[in-house]
């Protein structure tokens, strides 16, 4: 039988292979901004429902402008679009065929990177790694951070590649090792009080440094996208949605997070950083955000933005083993859904069978 690193060893072999062989996967159009009266409808959708900025669009999704509205689409070949004048269009028609740049990542609905049946209190209770974990890094300075415990007054950082290891009363800490191009490594981070983050985070505690060739490609993509004239808020989803679709979790948090806590006001912001936290294992962090995401969303609104927070939110309290969590947030996002007319897909119908025992 496998033991857990060679587990993540295989696993990463199926998860990176996309550079020797690029990953396929839809190429994403980004809208970042909507004046007036916009409404977007999604092909899996059966109505048009109101624009917000931040979310993603295919070609096959179509917007409407009424009058005296404009909206800009960033196209997934790092072009911008602006569409004005009133009437429908299909977002390919705007998004000329091009090299795609900004894709789905290809392993977005992995889910044995989510812990299961721990509960919130046992979980607060561990010194788990929250960054860097299940990502490709470029090779700069990486700091390393984890969940504070309580009444652990000393952190024990050990790398088990290396032989690298420090201690610290703080809950982060400057790598000041050497990293290897190409290399993964594993983390472990010990509590003086007897915790670790191998009890139940094994899996999850690893990165993988760029190959120099690879990182240089991605450094030229990220520095185009920083030279465009977009504001903060528009470069930051722009910058977390390509990261993102190259397995760069650690520098998607990173904008993110940076978002987040200059108080956006964008929903979207919050859903993504949350979808993220989610799929990496970060279950208490990604609760925290998607809260804070869904209270910049109106009562009475439909919107899908605010349904993927819900949806989100319920497969938390599944997998802290909240069953009466699950059933209502998952409930909730099942209206919204249905209010847009969007269907479940395979793995929503089999989460909805977990929770709701087959109903």
């Amino acid at each position: 039988m496998l033991n857990w690193k060679a587990k993540i060893q295989a696993g990463l072999i199926l998860i990176f292979v996309g550079w020797a062989t690029p990953v396929l996967s839809s190429p994403l159009h980004i809208l970042i901004d909507v004046r007036g009266n916009v409404e977007v409808k999604k092909a899996e959708w059966k109505r048009f429902d109101k624009a917000e900025s931040g979310i993603t669009l295919s070609g096959e999704d179509k917007v409407k402008l009424g009058s005296n509205a404009s909206l800009m689409i960033y196209c997934s070949d790092q072009n911008k679009r602006v569409v004005e004048g009133p009437g429908t269009y299909l977002v390919s028609e705007k998004c000329l065929p091009g090299k795609p740049t900004i894709r789905l990542c290809p392993s977005c609905n992995n889910d044995t990177r989510r812990l299961f049946g721990v509960k919130e209190e046992g979980l607060k209770q561990l010194p788990y790694l929250i960054s860097p974990r299940n990502t490709y890094v470029f090779n700069n300075p990486l700091t390393i951070r984890w969940n504070e415990v309580f009444g652990a007054t000393l952190y024990k950082v050990k790398f088990e590649l290396g032989g690298w290891e420090r201690e610290t009363k703080k809950t982060q800490i400057v790598y000041d090792g050497e990293l290897e191009p190409g290399e993964w490594y594993s983390i472990i981070i010990e509590a003086d009080n007897g915790a670790t983050s191998s009890e139940v985070d094994a899996q999850n505690s690893w990165f993988q440094v760029l190959k120099d060739e690879e990182a240089k490609i991605l450094r030229e993509q990220v520095a185009a996208i920083k030279g465009q004239e977009l504001s903060r808020e528009q470069e930051g989803l722009v910058l977390a949605y390509f990261y993102r679709g190259n397995e760069l979790n650690f520098e998607a948090i990173q904008v993110l997070e940076g978002l987040v806590k200059s108080k956006s006001q964008i929903a979207t912001v919050y859903q993504l950083l949350g979808d993220i936290y989610l799929q990496v294992g970060l279950i208490l962090m990604a609760k925290d955000v998607y809260q804070q995401g869904l209270a910049l969303t109106m009562e009475e609104e439909n919107k899908e933005v605010k349904a993927m927070i819900q949806w989100g939110l319920g497969e938390i309290e599944y997998l802290l083993d909240n069953k009466n969590g699950a059933v209502k947030w998952l409930e909730k996002a099942k209206v919204n859904y249905f209010a847009l007319g969007k269907l479940l897909n395979k793995k929503e119908k089999d989460l909805i069978k977990k929770v709701f025992g087959g109903n």
